[in-house]
């Protein structure tokens, strides 16, 4: 690309075409360009628009001040940053419905449970002590829903509108972590629907029944949920086949178990099995739901429904850093733009960066402390990132560097140093990553130093730490690495597959776990969640933990002195023999 080459959004504000847009539709009120600082200086964004008297009756302008702040910060999303969105619903809520949207995630119409109310007591305390709350919640849906706080300024709501409504919401359309695994269109009839069947089971089961059930599909959700596409939904005939199927090779083919009480040493295995069909199956949730061999109807499908709906999180957890960063971005791109074009004032403009300090606030890792002898030192503490900062400090980094590369940009970024197109750029790194890549390939030695960031390692028999790199040299790529590395989906959560179903002898379900870094997992916890697995299953379920060698570590079962290798299904040939 040429560097002669100017993109749209670098030129002149009044030479922008959604400069003259803004522009006409501020032209219909009395207010016009002045109606944003007006509202702020009345510290209420229920001021009243006055229409000229020529457009008093027109039904296709704003008729209040939040649409006319949404319809201004839309033409400057989508005509200058080339933002594709969702349509948006922008709702304004209390505090107590804030606190209701944490328990859930912000998914709206949510069936009850007990754990919702355990977080929202929780939820309720802190905002006690502290009366802190976010300024926004934003659901990932078609349409887009930004939940605003009623207590937040007129500044503050087009700040958040900004950051969710197109920030936020242009990763939930375009990032393909999101558009491969999560259905926009859909998710909120699917909580819906799960929420009007949760309630029709507790009136014809009982509550305690159906909370059983759902104890463990809470379990479970997240462990099981794979990262494949977004898998189709069978429909109720194809789920009635299914069914049917299943009764008569029950009939049919009854366990062999309980007809020859084979035992292991009773079994020829000089001939290896072949693997299991659904060996690596890690929906294990879905395959509870279509195979378990006494399990009522009403219970596979809450689990079906549990298993899709939980689809919806996993993008989000994988995009932490990337999605805040980029609606940090977004927000901050869209106020400095309504600071230049004259929309909102030098004041207002003071009072966005402070609030925005707030939320990019970074901790210091080495922090002074007062020694035994009085003497004042700094001490090395460590500190986690602020996903808000590092996330924005990355974009940043990549505008800068198509705008202002140095040499060692040029080094390290080849392929986008001095690109004038900054904002392809920076949509190609928001809408094709994951937190783990979206570091590993964009963070530069730059940011590094300017979050001084360092790499601090131990080993397990040191009671201390050492500074192990810095970010010049192989340390930007030692640090990049390890930072990226944290962010691995796969080790931040148990990595749990099925490894073997025992459907011909007493039906066994075994799973695997696969170790990372040494972390075994919790055996208490690993027990109450196998107990609350055999009482939906029926039958025992066992986990096998295997270390990256695949050498078995631990073994763990859902009732005592269990030895699944007892109950191993005979090789065909052997069968035959019988």
């Amino acid at each position: 690309m040429s560097n002669t080459y100017t993109p749209h959004y670098e030129q002149p504000e009044e030479q922008q075409a959604y400069y003259q847009k803004v522009k006409d539709l501020l032209d219909h009120y009395e207010d016009g360009w002045d109606v944003f600082i007006n509202a702020h200086r009345d510290r209420n964004y229920d001021y009243v628009l006055t229409p000229k008297e020529e457009h008093k009756n027109n039904p296709y302008i704003p008729q209040s001040w939040l649409e006319l702040a949404d319809s201004v910060i839309a033409i400057i999303a989508k005509d200058k940053y080339e933002l594709d969105v969702y349509d948006n619903v922008i709702e304004i809520i209390r505090a107590d419905h804030m606190l209701d949207a944490y328990t859930t995630v912000g998914l709206p119409n949510s069936y009850r449970h007990w754990s919702f109310g355990k977080k929202r007591l929780s939820e309720e305390k802190k905002y006690d002590a502290t009366k802190g709350l976010a300024y926004e919640i934003v659901i990932n849906s078609n349409p887009c829903i930004s939940y605003c706080m009623e207590d937040n300024s007129p500044l503050m709501q087009m700040l958040v509108i900004a950051h969710a409504a197109y920030g936020h919401n242009s990763v939930f359309k375009n990032n393909h972590f999101f558009k491969d695994t999560t259905s926009a269109d859909t998710i909120l009839q699917e909580n819906q629907r799960l929420s009007e069947y949760v309630f029709e089971c507790e009136q014809k089961y009982g509550w305690q029944e159906v909370s059983e059930l759902l104890d463990c599909c809470h379990a479970m959700r997240f462990v099981s949920s794979t990262g494949s596409a977004a898998r189709r939904i069978k429909s109720q005939k194809e789920l009635q086949e299914d069914e049917r199927q299943r009764i008569v090779e029950d009939h049919l083919n009854p366990p062999i178990k309980s007809v020859f009480n084979f035992k292991k040493e009773n079994i020829d295995t000089s001939q290896e099995q072949a693997p299991y069909a659904h060996a690596g199956e890690d929906n294990i949730l879905k395959f509870m739901a279509d195979n378990a061999p006494h399990m009522p109807e009403w219970k596979r499908n809450i689990m079906r429904m549990v298993s899709n709906v939980s689809q919806y999180f996993r993008p989000q957890m994988q995009t932490k850093i990337l999605n805040e960063g980029m609606a940090t971005f977004t927000h901050d791109e869209i106020m400095t733009t309504l600071r230049d074009i004259g929309l909102i004032d030098f004041g207002m403009y003071m009072e966005y960066t402070q609030i925005n300090d707030g939320v990019l606030y970074q901790p210091d890792a080495v922090r002074k402390q007062q020694a035994p002898d009085g003497s004042i030192q700094n001490v090395i503490v460590g500190a986690e990132m602020n996903p808000y900062t590092l996330g924005l400090k990355i974009l940043r980094e990549i505008k800068r560097i198509c705008q202002n590369p140095t040499e060692e940009d040029k080094r390290w970024f080849p392929q986008f140093a001095g690109d004038p197109d900054w904002l392809a750029v920076v949509h190609q790194a928001a809408y094709s990553t994951n937190d783990e890549t979206f570091i590993e390939q964009y963070l530069s030695p730059q940011a590094m130093r300017d979050l001084k960031m360092f790499l601090l390692t131990t080993e397990y028999e040191n009671d201390y730490y050492e500074i192990s790199a810095v970010h010049a040299g192989d340390g930007f790529k030692k640090m990049r690495s390890q930072l990226a590395k944290d962010q691995r989906f796969h080790e931040q959560l148990p990595q749990i597959k099925l490894h073997d179903y025992q459907e011909t002898t007493d039906r066994c379900l075994v799973l695997r776990h696969e170790m990372h870094n040494g972390l075994s997992l919790d055996y208490q916890d690993t027990s109450l969640v196998l107990e609350m697995m055999h009482h939906q299953w029926g039958h025992p379920v066992v986990i096998e933990t295997v270390d990256e060698n695949g050498t078995l570590v631990d073994y763990n079962t859902s009732i005592p002195d269990y030895d699944h290798e007892d109950y191993k299904p005979l090789p065909p040939q052997t069968l035959e023999n019988v």
